[in-house]
């Protein structure tokens, strides 16, 4: 498992990846370690992309006060698949890092205590990602997806777009055919029209999704209730 650590203190990455390694050698783990000093380090680094990043939020404090979670809007962008635990100091920083793609926020203080959970919820990430699901689409082809590639999909007449990171394609897969194969815990339907991936949701309201890239999503009134059910279970994973 390809691990990075970003942090300002020397110290405390010594202690982190000691921390995770004693873990990762107890599940007979390999690991491989890159450390990251600062903002500059991290983004320039060019090896093999990171299964995961340990991100420290305050950084260089006597700087301007850009923080971990800054840095980490792009990292989502450049390495789809790495899992980012925050770590820190402060738990003011408890509901900020929701704009940003994570698996897991944790205070310092409590790493080694909670490095169990940690990488329970890690693992189970990155398995998820691993299961490429295939679809049929216009044109007669097959396309390889992983749920975190995939936004929505929106059911229109007889066919059914899967709108992903990568653009739109077309099938003719009914939305309750596609509930059927799709990983129950990540994917909801909330409309006669619509399935959404539930980790692409920025903010619920009681009648509307808003998703990462902006698009807003009807929840019906058919759906309401066990919409709000799934979102819960889902929103309870993340900080379980």
């Amino acid at each position: 498992m390809r691990i990075g650590i970003c942090d300002d203190n020397v110290s405390w990455y010594q202690n982190a990846k000691k921390i995770i390694y004693d873990h990762l050698e107890k599940l007979n783990i390999d690991s491989e370690f890159h450390y990251f000093s600062n903002r500059g380090e991290l983004e320039n680094y060019d090896g093999n992309p990171l299964d995961v990043l340990f991100m420290d939020i305050v950084l260089e404090p006597k700087k301007k006060r850009q923080t971990g979670i800054d840095i980490i809007s792009s990292i989502n962008q450049k390495w789809k698949g790495c899992q980012i635990v925050y770590l820190t100091n402060y738990i003011t920083y408890a509901t900020d890092v929701y704009h940003t793609d994570h698996v897991f926020f944790v205070l310092k203080n409590q790493f080694e205590q909670r490095i169990g959970e940690v990488f329970h919820k890690i693992l189970h990430e990155l398995s998820q990602n691993r299961d490429h699901l295939v679809f049929s689409v216009t044109g007669s082809k097959e396309i390889s997806l992983v749920p975190a590639d995939i936004f929505y999909f929106e059911r229109s007449l007889r066919i059914t777009s899967i709108v992903t990171v990568y653009g739109t394609y077309d099938t003719r897969v009914k939305l309750s055919d596609l509930m059927e194969i799709l990983p129950a815990a990540d994917f909801v339907r909330c409309h006669n029209s619509y399935i959404v991936y539930l980790p692409a949701v920025r903010e619920m309201y009681a009648n509307e999704f808003i998703l990462t890239n902006g698009t807003k999503i009807n929840i019906s009134r058919k759906y309401r209730q066990s919409t709000k059910d799934a979102f819960m279970r889902w929103a309870l994973s993340q900080i379980s």
